[in-house]
Parts: structure tokens; sequence; C-alpha cells
């Protein structure tokens, strides 16, 4: 057997141990009352996020670091729907502390004005706005901050450089865009033997209600007359000068189509669903709905 020596070496690992053990947790308790700061990052294949908290003494503590990378579908993702998806990735893994704190958002871009100042709110896109509009959540540009933990952890997920600018976000002024209070549209529209119509129903933020009524002079398929009736009807929302405008529709064909879940496969139905498109752009926020 080796005989046992107690040298310098196994002294000064001693002494670190102890050092180590009896210093502060590297991960801090939140003070109540005391706001949070949420830092998200993403990666080209990875996402981060690090809740922190100003202690007593007035220095940024951790109180909460996330990880994961992106698999599958998510690696196509636009750099700041990635940055969404930190987001939200952090959210559902700190509810409890989202809903007891007012949280400051700490980012290179605002994910929260991002999903809210789409025109059409769809898919994961949906999903996001709902989750979102739960919780107190305000944006501060990172560069904004010069704390220790923003540099150490920005450092440690930085944007790669070879990264291009998402059409999606043309300039930062998306991120500060206002949002007037939304109108509603409904439409409908019937085909029978001797004709077809169309009907329109709008209601004003201050639930004012305008009806529309129309007949339409050729034969057509219902399909057709429901892609009239909401062309007719974003056609007037657009001479109304409407910007923000909630869109129902009793033709789940119709709204699947546009909301790109179903494919168009009619000939006779791609003119109307080009056209309906293109005035769907037309305004700042639409939502659609069957």
């Amino acid at each position: 057997d080796v005989p046992f020596v107690w040298d310098e070496a196994c002294h000064n690992a001693f002494e670190s141990i102890k050092k180590y053990l009896s210093s502060s947790p590297l991960l801090g308790a939140p003070i109540p009352g005391k706001q949070l700061k949420l830092y998200i990052a993403a990666q080209e294949r990875s996402i981060g996020a690090l809740l922190a908290q100003e202690n007593e003494l007035h220095k940024e503590q951790a109180l909460y670091y996330l990880s994961r990378t992106l698999t599958g579908p998510e690696l196509n993702y636009t750099p700041i729907e990635k940055t969404c998806l930190a987001l939200v990735f952090a959210i559902q893994k700190l509810r409890h502390y989202m809903q007891a704190f007012t949280v400051h958002l700490i980012a290179r871009a605002d994910p929260v004005r991002y999903v809210m100042s789409k025109p059409v709110l769809t898919g994961r896109l949906a999903k996001w706005a709902l989750l979102l509009n739960q919780y107190e959540i305000i944006y501060t540009p990172a560069k904004a901050v010069k704390g220790q933990a923003v540099a150490d952890f920005l450092a440690d997920h930085p944007i790669p450089a070879d990264w291009e600018i998402s059409d999606d976000l043309p300039d930062e002024q998306v991120f500060f865009a206002d949002v007037s209070p939304a109108w509603m549209m409904f439409f409908d529209g019937s085909a029978r033997k001797d004709g077809a119509g169309a009907g329109v129903v709008f209601v004003s933020p201050e639930r004012h209600v305008l009806p529309y009524s129309f007949s339409l002079s050729e034969l057509c398929s219902n399909n057709v007359a429901e892609y009239q009736a909401l062309i007719m009807g974003l056609q007037m929302a657009v001479e109304m000068k409407i910007s923000s405008l909630e869109v129902y529709g009793d033709s789940m064909l119709v709204i699947n189509q546009l909301l790109t879940h179903y494919e168009v496969r009619k000939d006779d139905l791609i003119p109307y669903h080009q056209l309906a498109t293109q005035l769907l752009e037309s305004f700042d926020f639409v939502t659609l709905e069957h």
C-alpha cells in the first residue's frame, strides 16, 4: 500500500472546498416586491434564458438558468422567431415567477412586439400571443443595460455574424407600432339555383352595428360566394380606413385556406384567394376565425 501523505496540494484543495462550502450559493432566492430581469438569447441551434434580480446590496443575483437545443422545424425559424421561442420557453419553465412579479425582458429585439404586430396571427404565433398576454412583461433593449450578467450571458449566447436579417422585421420601428381598437367583420355568402347573395356585418369598437347585403350577378358555387362576400367586406374596410380588423366567417374552407392550413386546389378559387390575401395585407392588424 502507498502511504498517504498530506502535502501542500492536499491542503490547498481542502481549503478550496471549505471556501466553496462556506460561500453564498450561486443562485439566489427572489425578494418579494422587487422586479425581475429576464435575459433571453438565441443561437443558431440553441436558446437560453437567465432570470435575475438585484439583491439588498444592489448587485444583480442570478435566480435561474435555462437552456436547450433546437430540434426539428425550430432550426428553420428566423432569428426573431428563435428569440420568441426563447421567451416562450422561459415563461413555460418560470411560470410561477412570472405570475408573481413584474418582469423586465432584456433582449436584442422585442419578441412581444413582434408577435403582437403581425398582421395575421396563425399557428404558433397565435399560441405565443395567447401565452404572452397573460403576463406583465416590460421590454428593455439589451444595448441599454450594462450589467455584468448581461455581458456574461450574451457572450455565451452570441448572435452568429452570418445570420441574415429577417424580412419580417425590415426595421426596429415595428417593435413600437401602435395597434388601434379593432373592428369586427362577419361575412357570409350563399349560392342557389336562382342566384347568389352575400352579407357583411361590421361592428365598430363602440359596438355600432353596420349590416350590408348584396346580390351576386353570376351563378357560382357556395365557396366562391363566400370568397366574394369576404372580398367585398375587406374592400369596404379598406375604404373605411379601418386598420385593425377581426374577421369571422362560417366557411371553414375559406378561413383555413387563408390561414394556409388548407391548400387551394380548385382553379376557380385561386384568383379569389389571391385577391383576399392581398387585401388582408392592407391592415395593420387582422385575425381570421371560423
